[in-house]
């Protein structure tokens, strides 16, 4: 199994956030199929997302991620082989943007050049966050 995290650029950013909602039905739909985990952060135009599975699967999906019209300049930051999913629980699931997270949304897609491993966590940790 392997755990990739990639970070984009909305090609329209005022509406980025406003795709949200369909990129995870769809993303959700798509990655349950494919046995897939992951998470998604979206903010100021930028988008990071990780996601989980047999490598085949997960190739599978960049290849529809990298020909997704909503973003550009996908710029790969961690590819890894790991024992155990961060996302287990979801097929795709996104922090819900609000004024108290985007500053916490915006450190971790800030922060995944430099640390991607931890970067990787955030997603999850904001999201866990949120549902309680």
């Amino acid at each position: 199994m392997i755990r990739i995290a990639y970070r984009s650029i909305a090609t329209q950013p005022e509406l980025a956030v406003a795709a949200l909602a369909d990129i995870v039905a769809v993303s959700d739909q798509l990655n349950r199929r494919d046995r897939l985990s992951g998470g998604l952060l979206v903010s100021r135009g930028r988008f990071f997302q990780v996601l989980e599975g047999e490598a085949v699967d997960v190739d599978r999906a960049l290849g529809r991620i990298g020909a997704d019209h909503r973003h550009r300049d996908v710029e790969m930051v961690l590819r890894s082989e790991v024992t155990r999913r961060l996302f287990k629980d979801w097929a795709m699931v996104a922090a819900q943007v609000s004024p108290d997270i985007a500053p916490q949304i915006d450190a971790a897609i800030d922060v995944c050049d430099q640390a991607p491993v931890m970067a990787v966590e955030q997603p999850r940790l904001l999201i866990e966050q949120q549902r309680c």
